[in-house]
C-alpha cells in the first residue's frame, strides 16, 4: 500500500510555495508571516497586465493555493490575492477600483476582504447615505487584518431596497467594536460590530447589478479556490495517513496489513479522487458569464460535495491516527483541521444545498 499526491496546478508557483512552506511548517508552531504574498509577488498573479499584474489565470493563482495547502501553512491567499482582485478587475471600468488594482499589482495596497459574498449574512453590514456621505453598521464576522494590511473591501447592502453594494475602506477608518481571534485552522482574524462607520461618497465603488457582479465574480473564485484547498489538503492527508500506516507496528506487523484499516484507506482514495475530478470538471465553468444560473450551480454543487466530503475525511483521517490524530504537531492533525474549517469558508453546505435547491426547482422552499 503506497500513495504520492500528485500536485493539481504544476508549475514554478507551485514549486516556490511548496519550498516556502514546508519550511514554515517545519517551524511550527510558528506562525507564518504574511509578509511573503508581497514579498513572492502573489498579490499581483491575478491583477491583469494592464493594470501592472502578472495577467495570470486561475491555475496559476491555484498553483499557490496548492503548494500551502499541502504542509497545511494558513495565510489569506484566497481573499487577499486571489477575491479582492478578481472583484476590482470586474469593476475596472471606474476609475477608483483601476487605480486600486494597480495598488494592489505594485503592493502599495494590502486589501483585504471584508463582509459576505454569499448574500445571505446573518447581520450584514447596512448602508444609509446622510448627507452626503455613507454611514455602515453591521458586522464583519472574519476579517484577516494583519499589520500590513491598508484596506478593507467592504461588501455591503443598501438600508433602503437591500441592493448589493461595494465600498473601499482605508484601515484607519474601520470604526467599531473589534474582536481578535484565532480560527479554528489557525488563521488570526477580526470580528467588527460597527454602530455607524462614516465613509465618503468616493468610497463607495459599486453598487446595484454592477456590485452584484463583482460579489459573484468573487463568490465564483472563492469556492473554487476553497475547493482546489481542500482537495490539496485531501491528497496530501492520505499520503500522510498511508506513511503513518505503513511505519506504525502493531502484534508484529505494520498496520497496513491490516484489512479494516486497507479498507479505510480505500473510502478515501475514493473521495480524493471523486473531489480531484469534480473540480478539474468546474475549472471549466470559470469563464462562463456571471448572470449564468447553470455555472452557479455548478459552484454550488462543488462546494457542497467538497465541503461535506471534507468532514468525513477530516474525521477518518484522524481515527487511523489513532490517539496521534489529535496531536498538531503531526501534519495529517493539521490537515484534518483546515479541512474542517475550508467546508464551512464562504458558504457552509448546507447553503450550497439551499441555492441547488433553488436552481432545480426555479423557487424558494
Amino acid at each position: 500500500m503506497s500513495f504520492v499526491v500528485k500536485a493539481l496546478f504544476p508549475g514554478m508557483l507551485f514549486d516556490s510555495a511548496t519550498r516556502w512552506a514546508r519550511d514554515a511548517a517545519g517551524r511550527y508552531p510558528e506562525a507564518a508571516s504574511t509578509q511573503v504574498i508581497g514579498e513572492l509577488g502573489w498579490n499581483a498573479v491575478l491583477v491583469p497586465e494592464s493594470a501592472g499584474g502578472a495577467g495570470g489565470s486561475f491555475s496559476d493563482f491555484a498553483s499557490i493555493v496548492e503548494g500551502l495547502a499541502t504542509h497545511a501553512v494558513a495565510l489569506p491567499v484566497v481573499t487577499r490575492c486571489g477575491v479582492v482582485p478578481t472583484m476590482l478587475d470586474a469593476l475596472a471600468d471606474g476609475d477608483a477600483a483601476r487605480s486600486l488594482l494597480a495598488a494592489v499589482a505594485d503592493g502599495s495596497a494590502i486589501i483585504e476582504l471584508g463582509g459576505s459574498l454569499n448574500g445571505q449574512p446573518e447581520e450584514p453590514l447596512l448602508a444609509r447615505e446622510q448627507a452626503g456621505k455613507w454611514e455602515l453598521s453591521g458586522c464583519i464576522p472574519n476579517i484577516a487584518l494583519t499589520e500590513e494590511c491598508t484596506h478593507a473591501l467592504l461588501v455591503a447592502r443598501n438600508a433602503g431596497d437591500g441592493s448589493p453594494m461595494v465600498f473601499i475602506a482605508r484601515r484607519q477608518e474601520l470604526d467599531g467594536e473589534a474582536a481578535a481571534y484565532t480560527s479554528m485552522d489557525e488563521r488570526g482574524v477580526c470580528a467588527y460590530r460597527m454602530e455607524s462607520m462614516s465613509l465618503p461618497a468616493s468610497a463607495m465603488l459599486a453598487f446595484g447589478a454592477e456590485a452584484a457582479r463583482a460579489i459573484e465574480a468573487g463568490w465564483r473564485l472563492a469556492v473554487c479556490a476553497t475547493a482546489a484547498d481542500t482537495v490539496c489538503a485531501m491528497g496530501s492527508a492520505l499520503e500522510h495517513t498511508i506513511a503513518y500506516l505503513r511505519e506504525r507496528h502493531q502484534f508484529g506487523q505494520s498496520l497496513s496489513r491490516f484489512q479494516v484499516l486497507r479498507h479505510d484507506v480505500a473510502r478515501l482514495y475514493i473521495i480524493y479522487e471523486l473531489a480531484r475530478g469534480l473540480l478539474q470538471a468546474s475549472l471549466d465553468t470559470m469563464q462562463a458569464p456571471l448572470d449564468s444560473r447553470q455555472a452557479k450551480a455548478a459552484f454550488d454543487l462543488l462546494g457542497l460535495f467538497t465541503g461535506q466530503e471534507a468532514i468525513r475525511f477530516a474525521e477518518m483521517v484522524i481515527q487511523l491516527h489513532g490517539g496521534m490524530g489529535m496531536t498538531k504537531e503531526l501534519p495529517a492533525a493539521r490537515l484534518a483541521t483546515r479541512m474542517l474549517a475550508n467546508a464551512l469558508r464562504f458558504d457552509d453546505p448546507l447553503s450550497h444545498l439551499y441555492c441547488l435547491h433553488d436552481f432545480r426547482t426555479k423557487t424558494r422552499p
